[in-house]
């Protein structure tokens, strides 16, 4: 699908491209405050950032990485115990306006998403869409009900997938040059 065809989906937002763990999901809604603060409480559960890269590492270093990766092995245990069959990630394009996913991720009568915001957090965020519409092998629909401090929470989620997808092709260009 060509860029216009998204953006009558998706609008001129910033937008990103990244693998997310979406499917349908028949619970409720997320509450959007609840879902405003897992969104904004993401960086706790950011598995990209290096650990230990503390400004001023002294000899707590080594425990406070020990206690780190205990967490977050305590958090994937957890994680698969409360949701063992989570969707598979798939490639998607994201903006505050929508989402485009490959054709046949959603049932033609879906009208609510459940998305894993990190693979280290147990619980997903299930906002409502737009019965989505195919188009080639590509699904796009829209987010319903996610105005106000929800839409602007989601805004600086895209922001920082967006911000991480530009360092992660940096490293990439600087490790080439080595």
């Amino acid at each position: 699908m060509d860029e216009a065809g998204q953006d009558e989906f998706l609008g001129e937002d910033l937008r990103v491209n990244t693998d997310l763990m979406i499917g349908p999901s028949s619970r409720p809604t997320t509450d959007p405050v609840l879902a405003q603060r897992l969104i904004e409480s993401l960086d706790l559960f950011d598995d990209t950032h290096s650990r230990g890269s503390m400004p001023h590492e002294d000899e707590a270093a080594p425990e406070v990485q020990r206690l780190e990766h205990k967490l977050d092995l305590l958090l994937h245990l957890v994680a698969e115990s409360l949701h063992p069959e989570r969707p598979d990630p798939v490639a998607v394009t994201i903006s505050g306006h929508g989402i485009v996913l490959p054709a046949g991720t959603l049932p033609e009568d879906c009208d609510r998403v459940e998305v894993y915001l990190s693979r280290l957090l147990p619980q997903p965020c299930v906002f409502g869409v737009e019965t989505p519409t195919t188009r080639g092998g590509q699904q796009l629909t829209r987010w319903v009900g996610v105005d106000g401090p929800l839409g602007e929470a989601i805004g600086r989620w895209i922001f920082r997938l967006h911000r991480r997808d530009i360092a992660e092709k940096r490293q990439k260009v600087d490790g080439s040059r080595k």
